[in-house]
C-alpha cells in the first residue's frame, strides 16, 4: 500500500511541477514499471517480466489514458513536430527498497527494446543511481504535439 501511495504522490508532484506550455498538445505522463535494471556507461536498462508496458495519461483539456507495449512506446518516440527526439525528456527513476525511496533524474534518448527490456542513452542530472537496482517505476512528463504560434 505504501508503494501505491508513494507512486500516486510522485505522479502528482511530477504533474504539478511540469514545464511551460510550448505546444498545443496535451501534457502526458508516461510510467514504465520494471522488475529490475542497471545504469552503467551512460545506459539505463529496465527489465520487465514478460508483460512490459507503458501506462500513460494526459491532463485537461484533452484527457486520455491507457497503456501500450514498450515496442509501441518506442515507435511514438519520434512522431510529431514536438517529440522526444526534438525535446529529450527528463524522467524520474524511482526505486523503493526496504521502504526507503531513491529518486534520480535523467535525460533520456535513443530507446531500444530487446524482448521485455528497454534501454536508453541516459544522462544523470540529479541524485545518484546504483549500477544495479530492483523494481521501481520510470516517470516521464512531457508535452507532445505541435508548436504553438504565440
Amino acid at each position: 500500500m505504501k508503494k501505491i501511495l508513494f507512486s500516486l504522490a510522485l505522479l502528482l508532484a511530477v504533474s504539478v511541477f511540469g514545464y511551460a506550455d510550448q505546444t498545443t498538445g496535451p501534457n502526458y505522463l508516461f510510467v514504465i514499471n520494471f522488475d529490475n535494471g542497471t545504469y552503467a556507461g551512460g545506459k539505463l536498462t529496465l527489465n520487465g517480466n514478460g508483460q512490459s508496458n507503458v501506462i500513460y495519461f494526459s491532463d485537461k483539456p484533452q484527457v486520455e489514458s491507457g497503456h501500450m507495449g514498450i515496442k509501441k512506446f518506442v515507435t511514438i518516440w519520434g512522431e510529431g513536430e514536438q517529440n522526444f527526439n526534438s525535446i529529450p525528456p527528463n524522467c524520474t527513476l524511482s526505486i523503493i527498497k526496504d521502504e526507503v525511496e531513491n529518486n534520480s533524474v535523467f535525460i533520456l534518448s535513443n530507446p531500444e527494446v530487446n524482448g521485455t527490456a528497454i534501454t536508453f542513452d541516459a544522462e544523470l542530472v540529479q541524485g545518484k543511481s546504483t549500477a544495479k537496482f530492483e523494481a521501481g517505476g520510470l516517470f516521464l512528463d512531457t508535452k507532445l504535439g505541435t508548436t504553438s504560434n504565440n
